[in-house]
């Protein structure tokens, strides 16, 4: 059976013929394995083989010092699949033919409805019928999942809702950030800088013409925008250990 995900999965291909990365990125999985290589913690978990605090995750995420998404998440989704689907569902549709066939245990299950049907009314009218009854009692509603509220049975659930623009803009500007601290202190730019070698706000990049007022305005909007966006991806980071993404605080 194949499986279910709440969230896009990412398409991997084939050893032969492997999906290209954009295909792999579009999915929030990816991201979770990306900012899971940035936490130093667990980074030192998979240095000593699984020993330490994070032993269970390990156990659960294994070793993603590799730069290769797709055989972390395996070919035919051995570890994605294992981590991120949703359990079959044991009861899509059944047809009682007498009272022995109901199951006690939906009395009090409000994911199961049960309809009698009088089939001597036509079939188009009976679809009608469905159609009205599954507007009124079907609780799924159209548009985004909310993560945070949606009942999932995955192994790990994704936290909340995002952006894949802005997960990728926050490891953009975490990666950016640390090269930066890296550097010997009389070479570090200062943050706005930072923001404009990787392009992180458009319309506070620099421009032919700009005042000195319009100068410190853009550093003023490219310095908060660098520290936002450091500030989250260090929360999601650290809260990669705890099998929690995306949450972006502390």
């Amino acid at each position: 059976m194949k499986s279910r995900f709440l969230a896009i999965h990412p398409l991997i291909g084939t050893r032969d013929k492997p999906s290209p990365i954009h295909l792999q990125q579009r999915s929030p999985y990816y991201w979770w394995w990306a900012y899971l290589k940035r936490n130093n913690e667990y980074l030192d978990c998979c240095e000593k083989k699984g020993v330490g605090s994070l032993a269970t995750l390990y156990a659960d995420f294994g070793d993603v010092r590799s730069n290769e998404f797709a055989e972390w998440w395996g070919r035919s989704e051995q570890r994605g699949a294992r981590l991120f689907a949703e359990k079959p569902v044991e009861l899509r549709l059944k047809m009682l033919a007498s009272p022995a066939d109901w199951i006690s245990d939906w009395q009090n299950n409000s994911d199961v409805m049960v309809v009698a049907v009088n089939m001597t009314i036509g079939r188009r009218k009976l679809q009608s019928y469905f159609s009205h009854l599954l507007e009124d009692e079907h609780k799924g509603r159209r548009g985004r999942i909310a993560f945070g509220t949606v009942q999932s049975t995955a192994l790990y659930p994704l936290y909340r809702n995002f952006t894949i623009s802005s997960l990728k803009l926050g490891i953009d500007t975490y990666d950016a950030w640390i090269r930066n601290q890296q550097l010997p202190t009389t070479e570090r730019l200062p943050l706005w800088a930072v923001g404009e070698c990787i392009g992180l706000v458009k319309n506070a990049m620099p421009q032919r013409g700009d005042t000195k007022y319009i100068t410190a305005d853009k550093h003023n909007v490219m310095t908060v925008a660098v520290s936002r966006y450091v500030k989250q991806a260090k929360a999601i980071i650290t809260n990669t250990s705890l099998g929690l993404f995306p949450k972006s605080t502390l």
